[in-house]
């Protein structure tokens, strides 16, 4: 630390072993761990509550969601605010979006589309925002050793096994099934939402990974392209979220943690993606994205990725995609983040 101290500016309250009963402060990060029972928990509400002082939102009533369900934000060709208020607002919050709080990912990113030309209802959203994030502070990422099976990548899902040495069936894959989320293999969900952006019509694309009970990797953003179906966004979606999940495990099985060869799987709520993508099903309208697929279907056959059916009532990357009502964004909310 005196080394270190000579050269980077060293705060040394955040040295030291961190505990449930002294937690650790790294990287705005409120971190909690217990090595014995395996758990390992964080937030950013120190980030958010000086976020909220800094605005003057400290006082304001409570927000139950991020961003209206049935939110209308205009595109507008000037800006009404200033321009580098908004985005310093955004930037706080982008910061916490990306490391602890997936459940604003689509809020952040919808008024991300407006930074060139903010008007009041942007910044007012924007506040709102920060709202939902201060009334929801205590909220945390849980990770949890799975003591049944420790570092045994092994996932149970309705009737088989994921892991198992027999490949699966198309009827199998597009039976709709929920994953455990508990395991120590990742499990990687997909969504999208079909020409949702009111001002050019281009899809949503949502992406995120859990494992060990809590999410590793998530994602929202629009797509470049105007897709032209609902089974082509999903397609834009999956090519992304494909790249991000072969990484992921390339990087578990260096780790140990997994063993090579297994395909991780991949969970999507569009049958006509599923089969496409196994190349169960091909059409002359597939043409003009058929080298998206022939990517998909060149990972398949290495056995680096593959697809299974789930419920859009059990996707959990559709909060990523647009604005839920409360009780479906609470549901998915709960999954991810914890609070006590």
């Amino acid at each position: 630390m005196e080394r270190l101290g000579k050269r980077f500016p060293v705060n040394p309250n955040s040295s030291g072993n961190i505990s449930f009963s002294e937690p650790g402060l790294i990287l705005s990060m409120n971190v909690r761990y217990d090595i014995d029972k395996g758990v390992l928990q964080f937030d950013q509400s120190h980030a958010i509550e000086h976020l909220a002082k800094r605005l003057g939102l400290t006082e304001s009533a409570p927000r139950t969601l991020p961003i209206p369900h049935d939110f209308n934000l205009p595109k507008l060709k000037e800006a009404e605010v200033d321009v580098n208020q908004y985005l310093s607002v955004l930037g706080s919050i982008l910061h916490i979006a990306q490391v602890s709080r997936p459940d604003v990912s689509f809020a952040c990113g919808a008024l991300s589309r407006h930074s060139a030309a903010p008007g009041v209802a942007h910044y007012e959203a924007a506040l709102d925002l920060v709202k939902y994030l201060y009334s929801t502070r205590k909220m945390y990422i849980q990770y949890q050793r799975c003591e049944a099976r420790g570092n045994d990548p092994v996932m149970y899902e309705k009737g088989f096994k994921a892991d198992s040495a027999e490949p699966l069936t198309i009827e199998q894959r597009l039976v709709a099934s929920v994953p455990s989320n508990d395991t120590s293999s990742p499990t990687a969900y997909v969504d999208a939402d079909y020409a949702g952006e009111r001002d050019t019509r281009r899809s949503t694309s949502g992406f995120i990974v859990m494992m060990n009970s809590g999410p590793i990797v998530w994602s929202s953003k629009l797509q470049k392209l105007c897709a032209q179906s609902s089974a082509e966004s999903e397609i834009y979606a999956v090519c992304d979220a494909a790249k991000e999940a072969i990484h992921i495990r390339l990087l578990c099985e260096e780790m140990g943690i997994r063993p090579p060869g297994v395909p991780l799987r991949i969970f999507e709520d569009n049958s006509a993606c599923v089969q496409m993508g196994h190349s169960i099903r091909g059409s002359n309208a597939a043409k003009h994205f058929e080298v998206r697929l022939r990517f998909l279907h060149e990972r398949i056959q290495l056995k680096e990725i593959e697809f299974a059916k789930i419920a859009t009532s059990d996707q959990l990357a559709d909060p990523f995609t647009k604005p839920l009502p409360y009780p479906a964004f609470s549901r998915f909310r709960d999954i991810m983040l914890r609070h006590d």
